[in-house]
């Protein structure tokens, strides 16, 4: 055996075993340093002013912590909180006060007509819907459920607390790392370059356009609810995690909090709020406002104006979701644009190695 050959089969042997080592960390490594490429803007007036590595290191992870972690801190924190006080008999009476309500709305027995439904067939599934075994099931669930949320928020803690050691090692060794890599790889320079650029530029949209609606959705939603005595903050959280979800949104919290305020202070806080979600919220903010905050974020941080697809960057964030969950917002345009980098690299390949063919003469 050549020694060629042979240190290959050393390197392959013990790539395995060092998967096999990492392997439970190997997400929380991936989605650290795409983080890190994805926050690189911000960072490179930071090497100007500080110079040292492990201080620009420092304070990138103190500023993801701040603004994106902490945030999640303080809402499962909150839910906790929350939970503590939680009286089942409280829920139970909320949940059959909402099922009186649901009774007392009258169907409109004329369109039901049009299409060969009769009132009381609407009336007899309603009916079986909020029965009292059904409301005695949903407190159970959805005591279940919230018991079952304590375990997932350690392991989701554990996770981001990973997240954030993983990160401050990837702007500390990053660049040495790159180095090595680019001399390991088989591409040129320009090549190497134009897949670092991709996966840059990419992240950095998807980061930044996260951020930025999470935020001002969330501030929006805040705003609305402060003036109805509820946890402003909490509810504004929830409502910017909310709005990242593809299609639904923000309605996953303005439709259960409209209805919560419908059954305890009246409809007319319920009418206020959905109206307010729909018309400032999804139309105004979320139409019009948020695609030029995003663009001046990408101008700003990134320098691109058409770094990726918004199509493209809305199909991989509900491709992520659901295949890895709340962290798939970040792998899922992660790996979308390697795979697109690679096939941009390979068309040009082809292109160079193409021969002549007789019309090109």
């Amino acid at each position: 055996m050549k020694a060629q050959h042979f240190i290959v089969l050393l390197l392959a042997v013990s790539g395995w075993f060092m998967f096999q080592v990492y392997r439970p960390f190997m997400q929380d490594i991936a989605i650290a340093v795409l983080l890190m490429l994805a926050t690189m803007g911000i960072a490179k007036p930071l090497w100007k002013r500080l110079g040292q590595r492990w201080q620009v290191s420092a304070v990138m992870t103190l500023l993801l912590a701040a603004m994106f972690f902490a945030p999640l801190v303080y809402m499962i924190n909150a839910i906790a909180r929350m939970l503590t006080h939680l009286d089942p008999d409280t829920l139970h009476a909320l949940i059959t006060k909402t099922a009186d309500y649901l009774r007392q709305i009258p169907l409109p027995a004329d369109w039901l007509a049009r299409f060969g439904i009769e009132t009381g067939s609407v009336h007899d599934a309603v009916e079986s819907v909020i029965s009292e075994e059904n409301i005695a099931r949903t407190v159970k669930n959805t005591l279940s459920f919230f018991g079952t949320l304590a375990a997932h928020s350690a392991v989701f803690f554990k996770d981001m607390l990973l997240i954030l050691v993983f990160y401050f090692f990837s702007y500390l060794y990053g660049e040495k790392v790159g180095h090595a890599i680019k001399r390991i790889l088989p591409l040129n320079t320009a090549q190497t370059q134009l897949l670092f650029n991709e996966l840059h530029n990419s992240m950095g949209v998807v980061f930044f356009s996260i951020l930025a609606t999470a935020i001002f959705e969330g501030a929006l939603f805040a705003l609305i609810v402060s003036f109805y005595g509820l946890d402003a903050i909490l509810l504004g959280i929830l409502y910017g995690f909310a709005s990242l979800v593809p299609v639904v949104g923000g309605a996953l919290m303005w439709v259960p909090t409209a209805l919560y305020l419908w059954v305890t202070q009246g409809a007319q806080p319920a009418l206020v709020v959905t109206l307010y979600s729909l018309i400032v919220i999804s139309v105004i903010a979320d139409t019009f406002i948020k695609p030029v905050i995003i663009r001046e974020i990408d101008i700003r941080l990134l320098k691109e104006t058409n770094a990726v697809s918004e199509v493209l960057v809305f199909f991989s964030i509900i491709a992520g979701l659901t295949t890895y969950g709340f962290w798939g917002m970040i792998i899922g345009p992660a790996i979308t644009t390697a795979f697109l980098a690679i096939l941009k690299l390979y068309e040009e390949f082809q292109a160079q190695n193409q021969p002549l063919t007789k019309g090109s003469l």
